[in-house]
C-alpha cells in the first residue's frame, strides 16, 4: 500500500486524498506491529503536508511529532526529516534552531551529510541533499543555483523513480529553466522548459490536481515566446485553479510569477498588485521568510504592506474572540 499510495496513486487522486490514505496505512502498520512500513508510510505522508500546501505551522507541529517517532523506532529516517525541517525553517522565516541537533551525530551540516551519504552510497539521501539545495533555491528565488542542484538531481538514477517529490521538482524546475531563458542564460533552457511541460501536458490526462500546474507552465512558455495577451490569460487562469484546489502556495506563486513577468514587459503597477497578493498568500499559508524574500527583492510599498501585516494580526485576534 505505501508503495501504491506513494508512488503510483498520487497521478491519480488528490494529494490531500494521498495523504490521509497514507496516514490510514500508517494506523494500520503500527496496530500489525510492522514499525518500518508505519514509518515510511508516515514519512510520504508528511511530504504530502508539505507539498501539498497545508499550512506551514500546522506541517511543523506535525513535524515535530513525526520526529519523535523517528528517534524512537527508526533513526535513518531522520536525515531526510532533518533535511526537510531546513527547508521548512526558511520558508517559515526560522533561523534560531539547528535541525541537525537531532541527529545528535558528527554530521552538523548539509555538507557532512552528503559526504557521509557518499560514503554509505546512499544515492536517496544523495538525492535528497540535493532537493533540499533546490527547493532552497527556488523558494528564495536563486535560480541559477536552483539550476544547478536540479542537474545533480537529473544525473541521479533515483530521480527516475516516480514518487511525490519528483512531481513537484520537476513542475518547479519548468518555471525557472522559462525564467532563466528569459534572462538570457542559454537557448537550451527553452527546450528543456518546453520538455518539463509536455511531461506535465501527458500527467494532466490522468491527473486532475497538477491543472493548475500545467497553467502556469503554460503561462511561463507563451511569457518566454513574447505572447502577451495568451500569457496573462494562462496566468490568470493558473491562479483561478490553484484557487479552486486550495493550493494557497501554488496561488502566491502564480501571483508571483505573472508579478515578474508584467515588471519585465514594464507594467509596473499590475505586476506590484500581483506581487502584493502574492506576498498576502505566501503570508497566510505561513511562509514567511518567502513573504520577505519577496517584499526584500521586489521592493514592495512597505507601507501596503504594513496595512496588510496590521490587518492580518487584527483578524486572527477576532478569531480568537470569536
Amino acid at each position: 500500500r505505501i508503495y501504491l499510495y506513494g508512488c503510483l496513486y498520487f497521478w491519480y487522486i488528490p494529494i490531500q486524498e494521498t495523504g490521509r490514505r497514507l496516514y490510514e496505512t500508517y494506523t494500520l502498520s503500527m496496530r500489525c506491529g510492522d514499525v518500518d512500513s508505519a514509518m515510511m508510510a508516515l514519512c510520504i505522508e508528511w511530504r504530502c503536508q508539505f507539498y501539498g500546501g497545508h499550512k506551514l505551522s500546522v506541517v511543523r507541529s506535525n513535524y515535530v511529532g513525526y520526529m519523535k517517532l523517528m528517534t524512537k523506532y527508526t533513526k535513518e529516517l531522520r536525515k531526510p526529516g532533518v533535511l526537510r525541517k531546513i527547508n521548512l525553517d526558511e520558508l517559515m522565516g526560522i533561523s534560531d534552531e539547528d535541525p541537525f541537533l537531532l541527529l545528535e551525530s558528527t554530521v552538523c551540516n548539509e555538507a557532512d551529510l552528503l559526504a557521509h551519504a557518499k560514503l554509505i552510497h546512499n544515492i536517496q539521501l544523495i538525492e535528497e541533499v540535493h532537493l533540499t539545495h533546490f527547493l532552497s533555491a527556488f523558494w528564495m528565488g536563486n535560480s541559477i543555483k536552483a539550476m544547478e542542484s536540479y542537474r545533480l538531481i537529473a544525473a541521479l538514477p533515483s530521480s527516475k523513480m516516480p514518487k511525490i517529490q519528483a512531481l513537484y521538482y520537476t513542475f518547479y524546475w519548468g518555471i525557472v529553466a522559462y525564467q532563466l531563458f528569459r534572462d538570457g542564460s542559454g537557448e537550451d533552457l527553452l527546450a528543456e522548459g518546453n520538455a518539463v511541460l509536455r511531461k506535465v501536458q501527458s500527467w494532466r490526462q490522468t491527473c486532475d490536481h497538477v491543472e493548475n500546474k500545467l497553467l502556469l507552465l503554460e503561462a511561463e512558455y507563451f511569457a518566454s515566446k513574447c505572447v502577451i495577451k495568451s500569457a496573462k490569460k494562462k496566468y490568470e487562469a493558473s491562479i483561478k485553479s490553484a484557487r479552486d484546489h486550495s493550493f494557497l502556495h501554488e496561488q502566491g506563486l502564480a501571483y508571483e510569477c505573472m508579478g515578474k513577468y508584467l515588471s519585465s514587459i514594464v507594467e509596473f503597477a499590475e505586476a506590484k498588485q500581483c506581487l502584493r497578493r502574492a506576498y498576502e498568500c505566501y503570508t497566510q499559508w505561513g511562509a514567511l521568510g518567502k513573504a520577505e524574500q519577496i517584499q526584500r527583492d521586489d521592493l514592495l510599498d512597505q507601507a501596503n504592506v504594513n496595512s496588510y501585516q496590521i490587518t492580518t494580526k487584527h483578524e486572527r485576534d477576532w478569531d480568537g474572540v470569536l
